[in-house]
C-alpha cells in the first residue's frame, strides 16, 4: 500500500460524497442435483462417487487477476461473491473466496464493505459508510460461476473394490462442507446373492465390477424430489 499524507487523504475525503446504499440482494440460483441420472449406465472406479445428490448455486463474482495497490486500499488477486446492487450496478463482498480481505489502514480510512465496477477494467471500494471511497485500474471480469453449496446437505457413494463376489461401498453424508463421521458407513454387498444394491432410498443395478471399476445403472436416488439437472 502506498504511504498516505495529509493531501492525499484530503482528496479521497473530498471524493467520498454520494451516499449508496446497497440493495442486499445476491440474485443467486439455486439447484438442486442429482447426478448421475436415473436409467444412466455408468463405469466408476475406486474412490469415485457412484451416486452424489445435493445443491448447487450459480452467482456473479468479480474476479481480479493482480494485485491492485491503491494509495488507500490494496485488493488482493481473487474471486469475491456479488452481495447486492445499487442503481444497477453489482456490489461484490470486500472479501474474496480464499478468505481475503481488502486491506486498509485502520484509523486512517474507513473500512471497505464491497467492490463494484462501472468501467472496463476499473474497480470501486465501497467504505463503510457507503460511499464509493476509491477507484483504480485493474485487470478484472465479472462472470458467473456454480459452485456446490457448503451449507447444503449432500449424500454420496463411493467405491472401494471388490474381494472375491463381494463389492464394498462407503455412504458418506456431508454438512457444511465435512463429512459428518457419524453418518459416514462402509458397507459390503455380496453379488453371488443379488446384483441390487439399496441403501437409504438409493437403488442401483451393478452390470460388472472387478477390484478398480464398478459398471452400473442407476434405478432411484436417495431422494426423489431433488431436481435433476444434469
Amino acid at each position: 500500500m502506498k504511504k498516505l499524507n495529509a493531501a492525499t487523504l484530503f482528496t479521497i475525503t473530498t471524493f467520498m460524497s454520494g451516499c449508496s446504499t446497497i440493495n442486499y440482494n445476491t440474485g443467486a440460483k439455486t439447484e438442486l442435483f442429482s447426478e448421475p441420472p436415473v436409467g444412466d449406465v455408468v463405469e466408476a472406479y475406486v474412490g469415485d462417487y457412484m451416486l452424489d445428490q445435493g445443491k448447487s448455486t450459480t452467482m456473479e463474482y468479480l474476479t481480479i487477476t493482480h494485485l491492485i495497490d491503491g494509495i488507500a486500499y490494496d485488493i488482493l488477486p481473487g474471486s469475491y461473491a456479488r452481495i447486492g446492487d445499487f442503481e444497477g450496478i453489482p456490489y461484490f463482498s470486500a472479501t474474496n473466496v480464499n478468505g481475503q480481505s481488502v486491506r486498509y489502514t485502520a484509523g486512517l480510512i474507513d473500512p471497505p464493505i464491497a467492490l463494484h465496477t462501472k468501467k472496463q477494467n476499473e474497480v470501486c471500494v465501497t467504505s463503510v459508510s457507503y460511499q464509493a471511497a476509491s477507484c483504480y485500474d485493474g485487470q478484472l471480469k465479472v462472470e458467473e460461476r456454480t459452485i456446490t453449496d457448503n451449507q447444503s446437505f449432500q449424500q454420496t457413494l463411493i467405491y472401494n473394490g471388490s474381494v472375491g463376489k463381494k463389492i464394498n461401498i462407503s455412504y458418506r453424508e456431508f454438512s457444511n462442507g465435512s463429512a459428518r463421521n457419524a453418518f459416514t458407513n462402509n458397507v459390503e454387498y455380496d453379488m453371488s446373492k443379488s446384483n441390487i444394491i439399496n441403501y437409504k432410498g438409493a437403488q442401483i443395478e451393478v452390470l460388472g465390477y472387478d477390484n478398480s471399476s464398478i459398471k452400473f445403472k442407476v434405478l432411484k436416488h436417495f431422494r426423489s424430489d431433488y431436481t435433476v439437472n444434469m
